[in-house]
């Protein structure tokens, strides 16, 4: 047993060789001498740029792993081992004075790009936080946290999505998704906070009617029960229930910033999946609007045409514990990276989606009633046919910010915006024209705000605001008011990093 913790540098070049040795070294000899060890490590590294360094720490307690360890591993017959290798990643190269020296702090965060858990288990990859950065040709915008991490006495905060691959016992698919997501929303929002695979298998305790470990993994039902157990107001969608509408359902949620939990089934239906949706890959040009067939709604007689960003031919980031984290894919072949057959044939059947438990107001149903207020002979205005329409859900200090940020918006509205009173979250639609819409630095020609804590779904009055290029709608006392207010300069909103 080591009695100090022991650092090794390295390049990219030289990764692989010393995590291979390193596990050889400090793992027992069940994992150390496995014959697939050497695979995972290296189709794990595969994606990483080749211009990385590394830091290799070992012995790391790794919380997720000792959970699991005091839980379930320490009561086996064969031995286990508590401790796992940490690999800390950088961009350019480190040394390990530079940890000591206080004018080297800066250039050290500047640099940090993450880290994983190498743990001693056959299913070595634990959880990590990697920057997608530090990943070849991941030119992705994701749901991204934040998260300190101590490094011979230095936090360093590290960003990205949690990513944790199973390890089949404690954790399958499901539970790995229902951990990353309460890591991301924990991290974030003071309402949760993150949680252990022993807290989610208590927690599934008031449901089980056998034992729960091994675990042989949840049904999207239960992940759905577990999430709201942890505070969220959860919604399932069905590829069922919903047909093809459900893709404009997963794109409007992800554009909100919110991971989706993403549950697949290959042709027969005898092999199931889940893993989590986390962002996108956003295609470059306006072109490809002409490629799509406008929408066309008809509301008392009057019929509107237009694109919504959701029919865009889009590319998904998602976090599946079988793969290397980051992979990006489309949604009607969610298993294109996968080598066998029947993984390769699956298709999204349902997803779960963590929703805040006040918001009461439908993905779906708010798209609808944006449309409806658009072509109000008073609260609406008469866009060009072919505009673009981009929906998502934003909490109010978050769009709040941006607008306050905006140096090119005119200050009349700007006010407006700012002091009108809104919901912790709200719903909102930017309006483009077709040739302007680009993303994360499009300039809209319209805005309509919703409340996202109405249920009705049908009434108007979940209106806050509406602002476009020749007045703005506002409320005052509870009634509706025109404003001469214009909309102009307001810049593409992001919930996405």
């Amino acid at each position: 047993m080591l009695s100090n913790i022991e650092y090794v540098i390295s390049s990219s070049e030289d990764i692989e060789e010393i995590l291979i040795e390193s596990v050889r070294e400090y793992f027992h000899r069940e994992v150390s001498e496995d014959l697939d060890m050497e695979n995972i490590i290296g189709e794990f590294l595969d994606g990483f740029r080749d211009d990385l360094y590394f830091v290799v720490e070992y012995p790391y307690v790794d919380k997720v792993y000792r959970d699991s360890y005091y839980h379930y591993y320490a009561s086996k017959h064969s031995a286990y081992q508590r401790d796992c290798i940490r690999v800390l990643i950088f961009e350019k190269e480190v040394k390990i004075a530079e940890f000591s020296n206080p004018k080297k702090i800066k250039k050290l965060q500047d640099d940090f790009l993450g880290y994983f858990v190498l743990r001693p288990l056959r299913t070595i990859i634990g959880r990590s936080l990697i920057n997608p950065a530090a990943f070849e040709d991941k030119n992705v915008k994701i749901c991204l946290q934040k998260s300190e991490c101590l490094v011979l006495g230095i936090k360093l905060t590290a960003q990205g999505f949690p990513h944790s691959s199973q390890d089949s016992e404690t954790i399958t698919c499901a539970e790995t998704t229902i951990w990353s997501a309460m890591e991301y929303f924990g991290t974030r929002y003071s309402d949760y906070k993150p949680v252990l695979p022993s807290t989610i298998i208590k927690t599934m305790e008031r449901i089980a009617v056998q034992r729960q470990l091994p675990s042989n993994g949840l049904t999207m039902e239960q992940i759905s029960f577990a999430l709201k157990q942890f505070g969220f107001g959860t919604r399932i969608y069905s590829k069922e229930q919903y047909g093809q509408e459900l893709f404009d359902i997963i794109d409007t949620y992800i554009e909100s910033g919110i991971p989706v939990m993403t549950g697949l089934e290959s042709d027969e239906g005898s092999l199931g999946h889940v893993v989590v949706l986390i962002g996108k890959q956003y295609e470059e040009g306006v072109e490809k609007f002409t490629r799509i067939k406008q929408r066309k709604l008809t509301l008392s007689g009057m019929s509107v045409s237009y694109h919504d960003i959701v029919q865009l031919p889009g590319k998904y980031v998602v976090q599946d514990d079988n793969l290397a984290p980051y992979q990006v894919i489309t949604l009607d072949r969610p298993g294109a990276h996968y080598d066998d057959s029947a993984s390769q044939a699956y298709q999204i059947d349902s997803i779960v989606v963590p929703l805040y438990p006040k918001i009461y107001l439908e993905a779906y149903v708010a798209k609808n009633l944006i449309l409806q207020i658009l072509k109000d002979s008073v609260l609406g205005f008469q866009f060009n046919n072919g505009f673009v329409l981009r929906c998502f859900l934003a909490s109010s200090r978050s769009f709040k910010n941006h607008i306050a940020k905006s140096t090119a918006i005119g200050e009349d509205i700007k006010g407006t915006i700012l002091v009108s009173k809104m919901p912790k979250f709200i719903w909102v639609a930017e309006i483009y024209d077709k040739n302007a819409y680009v993303p994360f630095t499009g300039e809209a020609k319209g805005l309509v705000v919703l409340d996202a804590t109405e249920a009705n779904s049908t009434s108007i009055d979940t209106l806050i605001l509406a602002a476009y290029p020749d007045r703005a709608i506002a409320i005052d006392q509870n009634k509706f008011i025109t404003l001469e207010h214009k909309l102009q300069n307001y810049n593409y909103y992001s919930n996405l990093q």
